[in-house]
């Protein structure tokens, strides 16, 4: 049994899982708050606490997905925002040495997603495309993939797509830039926005389903941003489709489409939820 891991900036995601990529068994999930606000030792102290609810005879390793930027080889933390203090440089596979005697891989959390749908969800059927996925979370999670693999690299600055510039001289970001995509299409983003014009709350995208005006008015900007970010991304990583994941794709249940569609691009909908980076985490530790 493999322990996976998918952690965030406000949760830690845990689930054991058996099989390999043809056929696994994902037994049940487990949430732990990963007390940021803590810093460094409450995040390490967190993601011990979510292995060492699994942990057991029967485990051989741990499969991790994380916010951050991440050497696959090493499994170390290289750069990470304020939504995970004092994380830069975590050895990961180290830790889990250290305490658990266990070996460990590492992938950023957004590769995982879009590795766990490749393999296990809704981009099964274009393995053979080249396939750009936005989560949308608390940040803005980005990852490509083409030629059977995910491709992160210095040409397309590592799949940052939720830091891509979307308005020049804009909002500042945590990465300390101005303008980034997740400034205005992340769920934080969304909230603030909606807030500040009287329309927040769980409702936001039923109302504009109903065609409330105020909430077509909003959910016409967010469609806006979210066809120049993909024309951004389209620049940097050439894609034919779009996932789009996370709990903003989550929220907009099922307006999810009109929101996204004759947008210019073909883009579905992410089917493994918040599941998505202990897939893609399991699917990584299993090819390394």
């Amino acid at each position: 049994m493999t322990i996976c891991i998918d952690m965030g900036a406000t949760e830690i995601k845990v689930a054991p899982i058996k099989g390999n990529e043809d056929k696994i068994i994902v037994g049940e999930l487990k949430k732990f708050p990963t007390n940021a606000s803590l810093g460094k030792q409450g995040i390490v102290d967190a993601l011990h606490k979510a292995i060492l609810s699994l942990n057991g005879a029967d485990v051989y390793g741990v499969a991790i997905a994380s916010a951050g930027d991440i050497d696959t080889e090493s499994s170390v933390i290289t750069y990470a925002t304020e939504n995970l203090p004092g994380m830069i440089g975590f050895d990961f596979a180290q830790f889990c040495k250290d305490n658990f005697n266990l070996p460990a891989t590492a992938i950023n959390d957004a590769h995982a997603a879009l590795l766990g749908e490749m393999v296990y969800g809704a981009g099964q059927e274009y393995q053979d495309k080249r396939v750009v996925m936005l989560t949308l979370g608390s940040g803005v999670g980005g990852g490509y993939y083409a030629d059977g693999n995910i491709v992160s690299n210095e040409e397309n600055d590592y799949g940052r797509f939720g830091h891509i510039c979307l308005e020049k001289d804009g909002r500042l970001c945590t990465c300390g830039k101005k303008g980034c995509v997740e400034m205005y299409l992340s769920g934080r983003a969304i909230h603030r926005d909606a807030d500040a014009l009287g329309i927040d709350g769980p409702d936001i995208f039923e109302k504009y389903g109903n065609g409330e005006q105020k909430n077509v008015e909003f959910v016409n900007v967010l469609r806006a941003n979210l066809k120049k970010s993909l024309d951004l991304v389209m620049q940097v990583s050439p894609f034919d489709v779009c996932i789009i994941g996370g709990g903003v794709a989550d929220w907009m249940e099922q307006y999810f489409y009109s929101i996204t569609d004759n947008l210019g691009y073909n883009i579905i909908r992410a089917s493994l939820g918040n599941s998505a980076g202990i897939y893609g985490a399991y699917a990584h530790y299993n090819r390394r």
